[in-house]
């Protein structure tokens, strides 16, 4: 393939002009801190690892599982014993809240997102307990 030098003059300032300016994007991104970027996401769903205070524990942490389909939340809870399904899912901007049935007993579950993290207090009938968590990266 011939190349005249009129053509390899246009490629070559095409090929300067290309690089100079990934170069700067490249820099313009490096300015940008990852957490700027995964505070305005916001989201809930995926996996957040929770730790519960002053519970047994088999229930003082595991993984939240939360996914979302046409509109609809929906939360899983992952102990060492096993998976439990959360109800009455509500999520509201940064606040989320379920129910969760653990032996035989109602919990009630308030987060506020924080970022990647996350706090809140668990409602049973032995008394309120504090959560904390982060999201799984």
């Amino acid at each position: 393939m011939k190349i005249s030098l009129k053509n390899f003059g246009l490629i070559s300032l095409l090929l300067i002009f290309s690089n100079s300016y990934s170069l700067e994007m490249c820099n313009t991104l490096d300015m940008v801190e990852s957490s700027d970027i995964v505070v305005k996401k916001k989201k809930w769903t995926g996996s957040w690892d929770y730790s519960v205070q002053d519970v047994p524990v088999e229930y003082s942490s595991g993984v939240l599982h939360i996914s979302k389909k046409k509109k609809v939340y929906t939360v899983k809870l992952e102990l060492p014993a096993g998976n439990l399904p959360a109800d009455n899912v509500r999520v509201d901007k940064n606040k989320l809240t379920f129910s969760v049935d653990i032996e035989g007993s109602m919990v009630d579950v308030a987060l506020i997102m924080d970022g990647d993290s996350f706090k809140g207090e668990s409602y049973t009938p032995d008394g309120t307990f504090m959560l904390e968590g982060n999201r799984r990266i």
